[in-house]
């Protein structure tokens, strides 16, 4: 059987992107939501002649369902599958169902590798939300944070270099995998040695591959395994594409610097998503995120991924795929604030958001903090643009000076047990 993304409608594409947005109680700036909603887009939206149809737009659909292009997708190799189908699941948070315990050694990843031995077609799904996906699962896991989704089709030589990457770099922790079909003929396949075991005391190292689609988009695979020790966003993303970024991830502690390594570029989190410039009312703040995205400020790359951008990130392996599209990457800027929540001028956001990376092991290459408070009356960086619609403004609350003003360290928040879903799967 031919494996490969599926769109909204079933139909074969060659990507799609999936935003979720969190669960959210109705407010001004946004609808009540039930945190399984979202926005798409993929490649044959993007192939519309015209270009005022190329739009990034909410679906009719939810996750918690069995409709949309993600439940397609998964459903086209969990359900009746050939023998000469598999696949490989990973995640660093296994479903509940999955017995054994999870393994904090390995990566900080998630995802789904589906393919095909007859056809040599298959896909790659990268994602953000932890405990998916599980075949037989009756419910979707916790709809309560924002998350992202990309899935490639590839062809099987693109996922064997893909499976390379992942044994030596992001490290994954894969559970439930299909490789039968791989264990005659194939056992020398990367594929198949993925789904046994993989190393996560390979030697520390980091790695780009520039692959295509099996349409022919051009995309860049950029990964680093746990020994490597080094901030992924700033030492290797930023670098890699030459450009300044804004980050989507969780953050629950201490946060690299805003220079990056090459010492010419910066990364600068984003604090608040806004899909109204897009038509959507919803809107949140980053602490209501779990998602893994970034984009570049002058040139139209996109990442998505599936690592954050905390100090405590860089002893576990994870990664992203880059790849450039102008209207994807115009879109998800209009969401992005850089703006913190109401209260602020643009000036004083950058303060703020100067003032959160500070990093206590790195004092001289980030902001030391006595000089915190004085940070919210410098410039914003040349060439940066405005993301989104001003916020209303407030005088500033007083914030005092000294290490007291670093953000408190805060223990990520797990979601154990099975979740209480209507409906089902996955």
């Amino acid at each position: 059987m031919e494996v490969t993304a599926l769109d909204e409608s079933n139909r074969k594409v060659d990507w799609f992107f999936i935003y979720k947005v969190p669960q959210l109680s109705a407010g001004a700036n946004t609808d009540k939501t039930s945190g399984y909603e979202y926005v798409y887009y993929d490649s044959s939206i993007d192939q519309q002649p015209t270009v005022s149809n190329r739009n990034i737009l909410r679906s009719p659909y939810v996750l918690n369902s069995d409709q949309g292009a993600l439940n397609r997708t998964l459903d086209s190799v969990f359900n009746n599958p050939d023998s000469t189908t598999g696949y490989i699941l990973y995640n660093d948070e296994r479903p509940g169902d999955v017995p054994g315990k999870d393994n904090s050694a390995l990566g900080h990843t998630k995802g789904v590798l589906a393919f095909d031995t007859a056809t040599k077609t298959g896909y790659w799904l990268l994602h953000s939300w932890p405990k998916f996906a599980e075949p037989q699962a009756k419910a979707d896991p916790t709809p309560k944070y924002g998350q992202t989704y990309l899935c490639l089709s590839l062809t099987f030589d693109a996922l064997e270099q893909i499976a390379t990457l992942m044994i030596g770099y992001q490290q994954p922790q894969t559970y439930l995998n299909r490789v039968d079909c791989l264990n005659k003929k194939n056992k020398t396949s990367p594929l198949y040695k993925l789904a046994q075991a993989v190393n996560p005391n390979a030697p520390g190292d980091s790695k780009i591959l520039d692959l295509k689609t099996a349409g022919g988009t051009a995309f860049k695979a950029i990964a680093k395994n746990r020994l490597w020790n080094k901030d992924f966003w700033n030492g290797l993303v930023g670098p890699a594409l030459a450009d300044d970024m804004d980050v989507e991830t969780w953050i629950r502690g201490p946060i690299p610097p805003v220079a990056d390594t090459d010492g010419i570029h910066k990364t600068f989190d984003i604090k608040y998503i806004n899909l109204g410039p897009l038509g959507i009312h919803m809107a949140w703040p980053e602490t209501h995120d779990h998602a893994k995205w970034g984009i570049t400020t002058h040139t139209p790359w996109v990442c998505v991924g599936d690592i954050n951008r905390m100090i405590s990130q860089r002893k576990r392996g994870g990664g992203t795929v880059a790849f450039q599209n102008q209207t994807l990457w115009q879109g998800l800027s209009k969401t992005d604030l850089l703006l913190a929540p109401p209260g602020m001028t643009r000036d004083q956001a950058l303060g703020l958001i100067h003032a959160t990376h500070y990093d206590p092991y790195d004092q001289i290459g980030s902001s030391p903090a006595p000089k915190i408070h004085a940070m919210a009356h410098l410039p914003p960086r040349s060439g940066a643009p405005l993301h989104g619609r001003p916020m209303p403004l407030e005088l500033e609350p007083q914030r005092p000076s000294g290490p007291s003003s670093q953000p408190r360290r805060q223990s990520r928040r797990k979601n154990k047990g099975k979740q209480s879903q209507p409906t089902k799967k996955r």
